[in-house]
Parts: structure tokens; sequence; C-alpha cells
């Protein structure tokens, strides 16, 4: 907080009461005759276009050629964001980034850094237009989507409906708890089994092996490799992550897998177009993004990750690219398209960049078993994907108890009336029940978990596997108690240490023992905290801890090892640098991380609204948010015995030419009343979103968070997802009150505060990209609006932020963050974790 410029006033404004009038004290004019000094005259064209720029966010400001743009001038990053979109609007200038902002600090310094890659005399800026997809060819793929979804929408609701009709028909009071409790099992069991199998066999009916190649978006070809994905999706790929069957699937989805791979949790636009070697360890959430919608074609091509390589944690590869003999990508890193990666060489960044290699001499030996024990593995992890998904349904046995018992008690009333009133009880008991399986399961299977390397053919990896994998399955019941103080609670249960009033929103997978989260901390959504290395199968778990007060924004990935200390905030979709380099109250974002001088800070809230509420808000919070988590599941089971009683006649009749339409109606049915139950919800509670910035314990975000939990836990699984990448997933945003244009291709549901999305026609916004209209920065939510204008492409794994605008035709590439109050010009291509003037493809 260093002045840069003093205003005398003779008095202060007051209102009647005698307070001071802030209002009026802010609609005073700066008066540049005051202490202002006379403005220093631009050297060069650049200077003067830059002097303009800054006018713009420094109103009524001297500003010297030389003053730091943050310590003298008094900026920080929203005003920097909005000081290099006002000197964007000049196309010679439109390759300022943000990052050489906070590098050059002065405008004389940027202007020499402009200077030195002017484009050269006559150059002609790009034009990325296109001819729009034709109003036919739209309808007719949108025509032949609608036919295949009730069959998609059947495929997805087959496993948990299926639960519902065997519990309630095929148990009674002539059966035994353990008939009740094997029939459901085993049903359930042979469900998973046979949708999965169904999912690799139509993928291979439905498009063969995917052809490489440049295709029309909403054409022929884009309508098939569409439905494929679509019914790959029913498969739980999580569940596979880190063992031999995760191999053995991709196999059969046509990839070519080598020998002793380590192959977490991944997405790929065309599974059959990727080839892996031997030894490949790959990490969790990474983005094999070799199928993307760019403009009006959909580009699809090869991936080749080669032996020994490794890929680290939230990385995004594209078509094309080629990773020789043990190339390594860092975490967060983005691998542009065509890029090859020679052998041994060490690649990190967004966008990535060769920064070294790697010590070949210094990796482990790799971990070896013979051929028995790898067979008795495989076999045993196959087992346990059998076995683990049924168990996560115990806890149905004692709250259907409960349901049976309330449903006797009000045996006279109407049913239909009473159902959602014995639901949502019955949904508390079923969450407190797993709770308290799960952690059963966590303390019998793995009571102590200690830093150190583990072989992945040993008990150890075996056994911490079983836990992460009883969480992936509980999580579908459990995924709403992210972001309440319900979280924290669980995960001191599991053995974490949690500090007081520590916000938590991310899954710690089996790591309990070696997280420790300070008192006041904030870990955002999709965090990934201290996840396990694997190399040359060996696990390397490290302990990971955040002091108090600590900000970890969405998706940032936190390694382990990692101590973050007090204050420090770790932006989104960002890394923290080595331990050495921290200092409390740092604020660090992008990757390669970079140290931000200042930033937008809301340090004027009450802590009575921030980190230190009153006893009656705690209390009211943990009330609204014990009914707000559970009330998607409440849904799910009164919609669940609703289609129960509407199928037992034709079930217990044997009639099945009548069970399979029905089923089928049923599923659509309830998939879309629930996602319009989701819809009623947000605009019973919020009404219309609007710019704003409220703190975390008011009313406002209480209620917000609620929509967020039937958004994401109820509609996004029962119908969103699937409604990916056709003309519809647009439409029922616009329920929400999102705005798009005509044409859009959408193949992501990250949005949250829908009425402040303007997205223009044409725009193709690709697979884990996220139009994020709000931030949680100190604890205060603030919101804006996003706008995209016509034929925009986003890139998958982006993240575009709020009091954006990004003009028409603009392509923003993978892995790329827009920071908010940034503006990119149209026809411009960007990159990079922040954004980046890039010159190739996308």
């Amino acid at each position: 907080m260093v002045p840069s410029h003093y205003l005398v006033v003779d008095e202060l404004p007051r209102l009647i009461s005698g307070k001071l009038n802030r209002k009026a004290l802010k609609d005073l004019p700066l008066d540049l005759s005051v202490g202002g000094g006379e403005q220093e005259e631009p050297a060069t064209t650049t200077e003067a276009a830059l002097l303009e720029a800054a006018r713009r966010v420094f109103p009524g400001q001297v500003i010297a050629f030389e003053a730091d743009f943050f310590l003298d001038l008094g900026g920080h990053s929203l005003l920097a964001a909005k000081f290099v979109s006002a000197v964007r609007e000049t196309p010679e200038l439109a390759s300022l980034t943000l990052n050489e902002i906070y590098s050059a600090r002065t405008l004389r310094a940027m202007g020499a850094l402009l200077d030195l890659r002017a484009p050269a005399a006559g150059a002609k800026p790009a034009d990325l237009s296109f001819d729009p997809p034709t109003l036919r060819r739209r309808f007719l793929c949108g025509l032949a989507q609608a036919v295949a979804m009730p069959f998609i929408l059947a495929l997805t609701t087959a496993p948990w409906l299926g639960v519902f009709i065997s519990y309630m028909l095929l148990s009674g009071e002539d059966a035994s708890f353990f008939t009740e409790m094997s029939t459901l099992m085993l049903t359930y069991a042979v469900i998973n089994v046979g949708t999965i199998s169904a999912s690799i066999a139509l993928k291979w009916v439905i498009l063969g092996r995917t052809k490489p190649g440049r295709h029309k978006l909403w054409g022929p070809y884009y309508f098939r490799w569409w439905l494929a994905q679509r019914v790959v999706s029913v498969a739980h790929i999580k569940w596979f992550q880190g063992t031999p069957i995760m191999s053995i699937y991709l196999r059969l989805l046509g990839a070519r897998v080598g020998s002793d791979c380590v192959l977490a949790e991944m997405e790929a636009g065309a599974f059959d177009l990727v080839t892996i070697g031997n030894g490949v360890a790959i990490g969790g959430k990474t983005r094999l993004a070799n199928a993307e919608a760019v403009g009006d074609e959909l580009v699809i091509g090869p991936i080749v990750i080669g032996d020994d390589a490794y890929i680290g944690t939230s990385c995004m590869l594209s078509d094309g690219v080629v990773i020789e003999t043990g190339g390594e990508v860092g975490d967060l890193t983005s691998i542009a398209a065509g890029t090859r990666i020679g052998r041994y060489e060490h690649w990190d960044g967004s966008p990535g960049r060769k920064v070294g290699m790697v010590d070949e001499a210094a990796l482990p030996e790799a971990a070896h078993a013979g051929f028995g024990r790898k067979l008795a593995l495989t076999c045993l992890y196959g087992l346990m994907l059998v076995v683990l998904p049924p168990i996560s349904l115990l806890p149905i046995f004692p709250a259907f108890f409960i349901f049976e018992r309330l449903s006797d008690y009000f045996a006279g009333g109407e049913y239909a009336t009473i159902l959602p009133l014995l639901a949502w009880p019955t949904a508390m008991a079923l969450i407190a029940v797993t709770v308290l399986l799960i952690a059963v399961v966590r303390w019998s299977v793995l009571p102590v978990v200690t830093a150190g390397s583990y072989s992945i053919y040993g008990g150890f990896y075996v056994r911490k596997w079983i836990v992460a994998l009883a969480t992936e399955l509980m999580l579908e019941t459990l995924s709403s108690l992210y972001a309440t103080v319900y979280m924290r609670l669980w995960y001191r249960l599991m053995g974490a240490k949690i500090g007081k009033d520590a916000e938590i929103s991310c899954n710690l997978a089996g790591r309990y023992d070696l997280t420790d989260i300070g008192p006041g901390c904030f870990i955002a959504d999709e965090v990934v905290l201290g996840d396990e290395c694997v190399r040359r199968g060996w696990m390397v778990l490290e302990p990971v801890k955040t002091e108090a007060r600590v900000f970890v924004g969405n998706d940032a990935v936190v390694p382990p090892g990692a101590v973050i200390p007090t204050g420090a905030l770790i932006g989104i979709k960002s890394r923290p640098p080595a331990n050495e380099q921290m200092s409390p109250g740092d604020t660090w974002f992008g990757n390669p991380p970079f140290k931000l001088p200042v930033r937008q800070r809301f340090d004027d809230v009450g802590a009575d609204w921030t980190f230190a509420p009153p006893l009656w808000r705690r209390v009211w919070r943990a009330v609204f948010e014990a009914f707000a988590v559970s009330l998607p599941t409440a849904l799910f089971i009164t919609f669940g015995i609703m289609t129960v009683d509407l199928l037992a006649p034709s079930i217990l009749a044997r009639d099945y030419a009548i069970v399979l339409p029905l089923f089928v109606a049923a599923s659509v049915a309830i998939s879309f009343s629930l996602a319009l139950s989701s819809v009623a919800v947000k605009w019973l509670m919020m009404g219309v979103y609007r710019p704003t910035a409220k703190p975390m314990w008011s009313w406002w975000a209480l209620r917000t968070e609620a929509v967020a939990v039937m958004y994401w836990g109820l509609a996004g699984k029962v119908l969103l997802d699937h409604l990916r990448g056709t003309p519809f997933l647009p439409w029922f945003l616009w329920l929400y009150g999102c705005r798009f244009g005509s044409g859009v291709f959408m193949d992501t549901t990250d949005i949250t505060e829908f009425d402040c999305i303007d997205v223009g026609d044409f725009c193709a916004i690709n697979s884990l990209s996220a139009l994020q209209t709000h931030l949680y920065e100190d604890r205060v939510m603030k919101v804006g609006r996003v706008k995209l204008g016509t034929g925009v492409t986003v890139g998958s794994g982006s993240t575009v932020l709020y009091d954006t605008d990004v003009g028409d035709f603009a392509r923003v590439g993978k892995l790329t963050i827009i920071m908010k109050g940034e503006g990119l010009p149209a026809h411009s291509q960007w990159e990079g974790a922040p954004a980046q003037s890039a010159r190739g493809e996308l």
C-alpha cells in the first residue's frame, strides 16, 4: 500500500448521521494539479502507446517511464491485466504478456522489449476466421445425437438404477440379510462388468479404429467419433489406474501399450491412436488431447510415448507428439502439436520447453517381479475390481432400514407426497454410514502410511491402491461433502492433520498420514495435493504441508515434499517453486511459477465474515450444509423408488419386451427430472448472478455452494456430461441463465455463475476447460463476467477467468490461463500460464 498520489480536501464528505460518506469520497475527482508534477514525454511511438494505456488504469497520475508499475504506480494483478488489455488494442503491441509486465516493471523496459520484436514491414495480421458449419449439417448431427441419447442414458443409469430394482424387488420379508446382501452385490457386479464390456464392444462397432486427419465438425465422422466417446465414458477408468488392468483396458480400446507400465487416471480423444512403450509412467489427470475441435474442424492425430518415459500430473499432450526413450514431462506441462521430445530430455512449463536432460544414472533400477507374481497381482486387481464396487453398496442396508421404518410409520399418508420426506433422512444416513465404512476400510487395510519408496509389486502398494479405490467408489456418495464443514471432519477421521477452519475440496486418495493442512487454509477444487510419484516401478511418498492461511487455487499441483509457508497463495493451475524459494505471504502463479509482486486484495472485510465467524454462523452453516449435501442423494433415492414402482409389475410378470423400453424411458425421464431439479434450485436459491464480491461466511456464499452441489453432484452426473459435444448442452445451460450463440461446440460443463457467461456464435470450447466466473482469494468470492466473441477456440484444460473479453476468432491453446481483466485481440493466438502470444497451429 504505497500511495502514488495525494488529494488534499478541505472537508471529508459525511452522511446525516455524521459517518464518513464513502461513496461520495470515491466520487471526488482526482486533481492533477495537486502534487502531480509534469508528465515526461515519450521517447518512441511505442512508449506513447504504453503511456496512453497506463493513463487508463492510473487516471489522474503523472506516470514516469522509469517508475515501477507495482511499487511506484500502485499497480496490482488486476490492474496489470487491464493495462495489458489496453496495450493490445494497438495491433503492433498485442504480443505484450503479463509475465513481461511482472518482469520488466517499467514502461521504458516494456517498450524496449516490444521494439525488439516489432513485426516486419508489410507483415499482414492473421486471419483465423472460417466458414461456419451449415445449419443442415448441425441439424442432422443433432438429430442423430438425439436418437442415440436415450440409449446412452440407459447405459449410464443401469448400475445405480439396477441396485434399486434389485433391493426393492428381490428382497423382502422372506429374504434373509445375507440373501439381500449377496443378491444386491452380485447384481451390481454383473451390471458393472456388463456395461464396461458393452462400452468396449460398442466403440468398435460404432467407429472401428479412429482415422487421423481433419474432419468437419458436426459431420458424419464427427458423430461417430462423438458416440464412441460417450459409450467409452461409461467405464470408470479411475478404477483401473495404477494397475495392470489399465494397460489391458487400453489395449482392448485399440491402444498399443507395452509391459510394466504404471498409468494413472487419464483421458484421450482417441486411445487407439496412442502408442505407449515399455516401463512408461503417466501421472493422474493427464489429457492425451489428440482429438480436439479447432474452429469448424475436429483435428485428430497420433501420440507416441517411448520406453521408460515419464509424464507428470495434470499434463496436456497434443496430437502428433512423440516422446522418445526416457523423455520426461513435468507436472502441469503442455506439449504442443507435432513436438518431438528427444531421448532423456526433460520438458517443463506451459507452454512446454526443454529445460534440461534427465540424469539417467541417477534413476533407480527398475523394480522387478517374476512372471508368476505379476500374473497373480493382475488377477488380484481384477478380482478387487469386481468385488470392491459392490462392497461400496453396504451403506444402503442401514439407510434403507431407516427408510422402511419411516415408511411403516407414515403408512397412512399419500405415498407420492411423503416419499421425498422419507428419502431425505435416508440420504443423510447413507452419507454418514458411508463415511464410517470408508474409515473402517482405511484403518483396517492401511493403518500406517509412512514416507518412503515402495515397489509397485509389493503389498504396501496394493493396500494403498485398495484404499484409494474404496475412496473413489464412495466419493460417488460423498462428493457433495467437498468444500463443506464436514470435509475436514471426515479427513481427520481418516488420519490427516487438518487445522481449525480449513476448507478442503480435493481427494487425498490414501495419503492421509502424510498430509498436514494448517488452520485457516483454503484448498480449492481439484487440487492435486502431494500425489505420489511413480517412476520405474517405484512409488515415492513424501509428506506435504501447508502452514496457516494458505490458499491453493483450482487444479493447482502441489508436489510431494512441498511446504507452503504461512499466508502464501498458489494460483489456479499453478505449481509452487522449491521450498527454499517461498516466503510467508508470497503469491506464486503459473508454470514455471513466478512471484507476483502485488495482487489485488480484499482485506477490508471483517474477520467475522472470513476467518473468525461467530458461533451462530458456524451452527447455521452446519445445519444448512447437512441438508444441501444430502439433497442430491435424496433425489436419487426418490426417483429410483418411483422407477421401481413403475417397472415392478412388468418385472414380476417377466414381461421383458415391455421392461426394456420402459427402462430406457425411465432413464431419460429420471435424468431430465434430476437435472431440471438442479435448474429449479438455482433460480429459487440465487435468481440471477451478477458481478459481486461476497465473503465466505455470507448467506449468499452458502446458497451458491448449494447450487454448485446440485449442478455438479446431480445434473452433471446424470445428464450434462452426456450432452457434451451436442447442440443440446448450450440449450440446457441456457435454462440456468447462460448466453450462448448458435453452433457452439461445448465439451465441458465447468461453469458456475451461469448468468455471467456470454459465448458468441460458433465457438469451440474443449474438454477440461473452464469459463471461470469467480475466484475465492482472501476468503472472499469475487464474481465477474466472461465474454467470448464469435468463432473463439478454447483448448483442452484451459481456463478463462472473469472480467475477460476474448475477441472474435481468437484461439486459446491447451492448458492456458487468461487472467482476470485480460482482453485478447481478435484473430490472435495464445498459449501458456499466463497466456502469451503463439504463432503456430493450436
